[in-house]
């Protein structure tokens, strides 16, 4: 059943009245729809299932009937530069919504993802699309799962899935799309010295990574071994190797020696 949108902007709250909600049922990509659209005002697209959904790099991101796949879109002024950590912010502020949703126990796991005891539960794209000669647009995309993936069983053990009805936990789904979709608009605003304040207040409560021993595969195909010991203030991730203190801004994360 297509979500109501009315419902989601009850959730969304008065700040976000002016926001365009469109409530589809099967697309190639939220965030591609986005991206061909005019975007005359901010925008909260969700749909019920996605064909092309895709994440980091292009991969795939699986996107069956019953998750829940939010893009938000905005056209940026002139100048705007993008913080750096802000797929991090995006995801404090999803933890937060989820935790007022009754889901416990969610970190964050540089340098996109929510897990919970290491097990993905959703992740945040973050990107800036030319739609010359109106300048830029920022889209900001959300996949969250309801129920655990089908094939994650084959997945190594330290790229788990896990849904929310797994945790027991369901919350109405106009609920979960305005908190996906809040959470970005919410670290979309922030200026950048904002976004530096909120991961020093917040990022050490949240992190997922502190102390555990990983290897982080760059784009570059170098590979790094070594203890991740928390990100910048700009969301680099801070990893001791044999070798020093390497600061990286993108890269694969796995961790070595599983979770518990």
């Amino acid at each position: 059943m297509t979500l109501n949108p009315r419902e989601i902007a009850a959730h969304l709250g008065p700040r976000w009245s002016h926001v365009a909600i469109e409530c589809l049922g099967r697309v190639d990509s939220t965030s591609d729809w986005l991206v061909r659209g005019e975007l005359k005002r901010p925008t909260v697209v969700t749909a019920e299932e996605q064909t092309k959904g895709r994440g980091r790099r292009a991969r795939r991101w699986a996107s069956p009937l019953g998750g829940v796949y939010v893009s938000v879109g905005w056209r940026m002024p002139p100048g705007t530069s993008i913080p750096t950590a802000l797929p991090l912010a995006v995801g404090i502020y999803l933890c937060e919504g989820l935790e007022a949703l009754g889901v416990p126990g969610v970190s964050l796991k540089w340098p996109n993802d929510l897990v919970v005891n290491g097990a993905k539960l959703a992740g945040v794209l973050v990107e800036c699309v030319d739609r010359a000669p109106d300048g830029r647009s920022l889209v900001l995309g959300i996949g969250l799962n309801l129920q655990t993936p089908s094939e994650a069983a084959d997945l190594p053990a330290d790229r788990r899935a896990i849904g929310l009805a797994d945790m027991g936990a369901v919350p109405a789904r106009e609920a979960l799309v305005a908190a996906a979709a809040r959470a970005a608009l919410e670290a979309g605003s922030l200026e950048a010295a904002a976004v530096s304040a909120l991961m020093a207040e917040q990022w050490p409560a949240r992190d997922a990574l502190t102390g555990r021993a990983c290897t982080i595969e760059q784009a570059n195909g170098e590979t790094l071994h070594g203890v991740a010991d928390g990100v910048t203030e700009g969301g680099a991730l801070r990893l001791d190797t044999a070798d020093g203190l390497r600061i990286l801004w993108s890269g694969e994360c796995r961790v070595r020696g599983g979770w518990e």
